[in-house]
């Protein structure tokens, strides 16, 4: 064997021929891999490094490389060739090469080779010191480790023709070109996540451009001074695209730069050789900053649009919940309204008890003489009043009761469960009392009272409004008990309520089957006792039950509102009646007609209309007509019923205050409105004789009817001694069964022919 130490440049020559390869010409990969193989056969280490240095003195072109591309020896062919020196001995072989692609792709061929593939006609290019690009072939091929030396990497190259070598680089100039053309942002990442490639889509400045390739993308962030967060989110997708393999996408943002805020929408895909080992990966994208601003217009006007859909929606359910609201609560106090109301009743209606068992109770409370509030206060003051009365029946009334405003002046509360009836009547006691306490509106004090009407609700009810109907009976019966107090349904209630209804039916076909007549109270004059006039009083002659006196159907009139026609009906006759009567009797003609008026007359326009066309139809002296009011109808509005009573007096027509000292009169209402005489209440003069405070009381009305120019009339004087006190105290007329019953008008006729015959005989 030839000693390894001592071969000769002409034992490698006879060696070269030997193995039948040509000086001249660069072997193929498979004939190096031959030599390679003898070499290791024959050779030793020392031998081996010896023909090393005997490889590069071959006029081949033969340049050796680590596995890593770093430059290990370098032959003269190779200075010819390449253009470059001994003295690149050291470097990275990528470092000579015309750009950092062509780094990037020699690095996956040296991969290959050192894997020990044989590879051919590998393609690089040097630039040369002209500016030209230098194209050769090479072959590859590994040389081996031995006895501890290091493995490596043997190019052997040939130079190709011009025009070859020309169309060969304009190819691949023409990729390149292509992939700078490109608007969109592409970078290309070694395997180590350095830049080889990067367009001015990527980077507009070309100093940054040419400054980035071969850094990483941390140091192209920090000399950029991008916010860290951002280089995390960077490295982050970087290492997923790795990891799982594919393509990650994801959005980047750039505050401040010269254009302002830029966005990009970025796309990392790894590329994978043959082996599955990383081979690069692409970095592309697109500019989407007007596109994201459009967006984000879009999503600001969207979410604008949302909040207002928001704001309306509220808006809309707000409203619906007021107008449910207002469904079921009254607007004036806040109490629930009759609808709701009803549909609590009927909840309980169906949960109630055995019959004679009561599981639940309903109080109707009507606020007595609002009318009158309403009348002398205004209306403002009657909503403070009811606003008022609300606030203080939810606070006497348990959270599990309902209090509801029926409508008007009337509530109604509901006793959803009870122990006993006593319960519920303490109840009502309480709610009297709450509601008599002064309560102060529009400036004044005033004192109202509640009539209730008591349902003791069990399962002989099948509805609501058969309860509300109970109780609504047992609340007018409190009223006409003498208001402000309360009753408790009993069937018998409905009983008269029926007949009443009956009563208001058949009084209606009375007014138009002229069914009703007329009787006349004499009035005295105590001075002479003759007969000064007459008080015309309406009987009704029932077709089955006979004659019936007022007491018997004027309660109905004045509920059912035939009150007023009543008393029209009654002015006409009597005036018809004394017409008639005193044309028969001159003599008669002096006598005066006094008829009553209800309080509805002063609210109806057309009331001294009507009373100027009676006495213009009749021929009655208006002079000797006397209207008769209660004091109520002065408790309505000072100026409008001061007005009427004056037009009624500028006719002639004289006004009597009927029952005078039983209502809420005053000096200040006497004062006020153009009285003629006032009318002492029999109930005084009933009791003048044995009470010293009613006999008081008609001396004082006495006295004071004198200062004020007035005159005075007793009702109901029943004996002598009634009769001569009052003449003691001056009163001037008086009326009673003493002197006579109301009589029919020829039976009244001859009360007159007697009295004032006997005084003038």
């Amino acid at each position: 064997m030839t000693d390894p130490l001592t071969v000769s440049p002409a034992a490698f020559e006879r060696f070269v021929h030997t193995h039948g390869l040509d000086p001249q010409s660069p072997p193929s990969p498979e004939k190096w891999q031959a030599l390679m193989q003898v070499l290791r056969t024959q050779l030793g280490t020392a031998g081996l490094q010896d023909w090393r240095r005997h490889l590069m003195e071959l006029q081949w072109p033969t340049f050796i490389t680590s596995l890593e591309g770093t430059l290990q020896s370098w032959n003269d062919g190779c200075v010819a060739l390449l253009g470059h020196g001994p003295q690149v001995v050291g470097q990275a072989l990528d470092s000579l090469l015309s750009s950092p692609l062509e780094g990037l792709r020699l690095e996956g061929l040296m991969r290959r080779a050192g894997q020990g593939e044989r590879l051919t006609g590998v393609e690089l290019r040097f630039p040369q010191a002209d500016g030209s690009v230098r194209l050769t072939v090479c072959s590859v091929a590994l040389l081996p480790a031995m006895n501890g030396s290091a493995p490596g990497l043997v190019f052997t190259c040939a130079p190709l023709g011009a025009e070859q070598g020309t169309v060969r680089d304009t190819r691949q100039s023409f990729y390149e070109t292509l992939l700078r053309a490109i608007p969109a942002p592409l970078t290309v990442l070694n395997p180590q996540g350095q830049y080889v490639f990067c367009n001015a889509g990527a980077i507009r400045d070309p100093e940054i451009r040419a400054w980035i390739i071969g850094k990483t993308d941390e140091e192209y962030m920090n000399y950029r001074q991008y916010a860290p967060s951002l280089l995390e989110r960077r490295q982050a997708h970087y290492q997923q695209a790795i990891r799982e393999r594919r393509s990650v996408t994801f959005e980047e943002t750039f505050e401040n730069t010269p254009r302002g805020r830029v966005v990009q929408s970025r796309t990392l895909t790894p590329v994978f050789d043959e082996q599955g080992e990383l081979a690069m990966t692409l970095g592309y994208g697109l500019e989407i900053t007007e596109l994201r601003a459009a967006q984000e217009a879009l999503q600001a006007l969207n979410e604008e649009l949302e909040a207002r859909v928001l704001a309306r929606t509220a808006q809309l359910e707000a409203a619906n919940r007021q107008i449910q609201h207002d469904a079921f609560h009254d607007a004036l106090t806040g109490l629930p309204n009759r609808a709701l109301f009803t549909d609590r009743l009927e909840q309980a209606v169906m949960r109630s008890g055995p019959l004679g068992q009561p599981a639940y109770a309903v109080l109707l409370l009507d606020t007595d003489r609002f009318k009158g509030i309403n009348d002398t206060l205004g209306h403002p003051a009657g909503d403070a009043l009811l606003q008022q009365l609300a606030g203080r029946l939810r606070a006497t009334v348990r959270t599990s009761d309902t209090v509801a405003r029926q409508g008007g002046d009337e509530f109604t509360i509901l006793v959803g469960s009870m122990t006993s009836p006593q319960e519920v009547l303490e109840l009502a006691q309480r709610l009297q009392r709450a509601v008599r306490e002064p309560m102060t509106v529009g400036g004044e004090e005033v004192v109202v009272s509640v009539s209730v009407g008591i349902v003791l609700g069990d399962a002989g009810y099948t509805s609501a409004d058969e309860v509300l109907r109970d109780a609504d009976i047992a609340m007018y019966r409190a009223k006409a008990a003498g208001r402000g107090g309360s009753q408790v349904f009993r069937p018998e209630m409905r009983e008269q309520t029926i007949r009443e209804g009956r009563l208001e039916q058949e009084l209606r076909a009375a007014l138009l089957r002229d069914e009703l007549r007329l009787v006349y109270q004499p009035i005295i004059e105590l001075s002479s006792h003759e007969v000064a006039g007459f008080e015309a009083l309406v009987r009704w002659q029932h077709p089955r039950r006979g004659l019936l006196g007022p007491a018997e159907f004027l309660p109905v009139a004045a509920e059912s509102g035939l009150a007023q026609d009543i008393d029209r009906w009654v002015l006409r006759r009597a005036c018809l009646d004394m017409s008639g009567w005193q044309r028969q009797h001159p003599q008669a003609r002096v006598l005066s007609l006094s008829v009553n008026f209800s309080a509805e007359h002063f609210n109806a326009p057309d009331t001294v209309a009507f009373l100027r066309e009676v006495l213009s139809q009749t021929g009655f002296d208006p002079q000797h007509l006397n209207i008769e009011i209660t004091e109520g109808v002065l408790l309505g509005q000072p100026q409008a019923i001061g007005q009427t009573l004056r037009d009624v007096q500028a006719l002639g027509v004289k006004l009597h205050l009927d029952d005078f000292g039983t209502g809420y009169s005053s000096l200040s209402y006497l004062h006020n409105y153009p009285l003629n005489t006032l009318k002492i209440d029999r109930s005084f003069v009933a009791s003048m004789l044995e009470s010293r405070s009613s006999s008081e009381l008609v001396r004082t009305i006495v006295s004071m009817t004198k200062n004020m120019n007035l005159s005075a009339v007793a009702e109901g004087v029943e004996n002598q001694e009634q009769m001569a006190a009052l003449e003691a105290l001056g009163c001037e007329f008086a009326q009673g069964y003493y002197f006579s019953r109301p009589l029919p008008l020829l039976e009244a006729g001859q009360v007159v022919h007697d009295l004032n015959g006997r005084r003038q005989g």
